[in-house]
């Protein structure tokens, strides 16, 4: 499951310390998804009651409240796998789903606030298909930029997704079209979808990516970071038919979509420095808004180590 490092222009416990939270939030999702396979395998019974499952339950409270069942008329409307009549997952597939859904709250969580600021989430965030899209197909080392709010100089500018890899940067930016089966790339500033023999003219995404790519080069430079990128063009559900590749860039269309996340997803490379400080120096130039936390409200210090 990727982590949401910065969610559009909200404050992220990972912009106060990038070097903590990544491997806290791996060490967290490992731990209570063994211990929730084990009640699973358990028939969802009484939890053991073993010392050291008491101890790791104080650990856990706070993501556990995460995965508290949802009242009847939320959970018919959001569910998106299927469970048993109990509301509880009956299969290994439906427990694993059941778990990546019960994380994307704790993930708007940690991308909304820290112990003593808090951001006010648009709740259209909750049921994005696009922020879940890559928050539950890739692997835990890649660190995910959605919708941020660049800072150049006195400019601010709506960026393109940003998937840090231990590798390198995507920025990715999203083609879909309803009536849409084959991508025109025809000029620099207009593109066209094409189904049946009917052409619908769109916004090349090409322009919003060269602007993102300028505001990535910049950081780079700025803290003489040598980080690989590249740019990609995501359309899952149409062809490429024309058009030339500029260059550092992919247009991953339909036909080559399954291979290249199948190549992601076995990326295996642990997290590293150099990813770390690439994102520390990406985020310090992004646009935050936030207010101080009440005192009421600061009892989350679990996940503050």
């Amino acid at each position: 499951m990727a982590q949401l490092i910065k969610l559009r222009d909200y404050i992220s416990r990972y912009e106060t310390n990038i070097y903590q939270y990544p491997s806290q939030f791996v060490k967290l999702k490992s731990d209570h998804w063994n211990k929730m396979k084990k009640r699973f395998e358990q028939g969802w019974g009484e939890e053991p009651i073993e010392e050291s499952i008491r101890k790791e339950e104080d650990v856990q409270k706070g993501i556990k409240k995460f995965f508290k069942k949802k009242p009847r008329e939320e959970e018919e409307k959001n569910r998106e796998a299927p469970v048993s009549g109990d509301g509880f997952p009956s299969t290994q597939e439906e427990l694993k789903q059941y778990y990546l859904d019960g994380l994307i709250p704790f993930q708007l969580k940690w991308a909304t606030t820290t112990l003593r600021e808090k951001s006010f989430l648009d709740p259209s965030y909750k049921q994005n298909s696009d922020l879940k899209y890559f928050l539950q197909r890739f692997p835990d080392t890649f660190l995910l930029m959605f919708e941020p709010v660049g800072q150049m100089k006195s400019a601010e500018l709506e960026i393109d997704h940003l998937l840090i890899g231990p590798s390198g940067i995507e920025i990715i930016s999203l083609l879909s079209h309803q009536n849409g089966e084959a991508i025109h790339a025809t000029s620099e500033k207009s593109w066209y979808i094409e189904k049946e023999g009917v052409q619908s003219k769109v916004l090349s995404p090409m322009h919003s990516l060269r602007r993102t790519e300028t505001f990535v080069k910049s950081v780079l430079n700025k803290y003489q970071l040598d980080f690989p990128y590249r740019k990609i063009v995501l359309s899952k559900d149409m062809s490429f038919v024309s058009g030339q590749v500029p260059y550092r860039t992919d247009w991953i269309g339909k036909d080559g979509y399954s291979s290249w996340l199948h190549e992601k997803r076995s990326v295996r490379a642990p997290l590293k420095h150099d990813q770390l400080k690439v994102a520390e120096a990406l985020m310090k130039h992004c646009r935050t808004i936030a207010v101080k936390r009440p005192e009421w409200d600061m009892d989350e210090s679990f996940t503050e180590g």
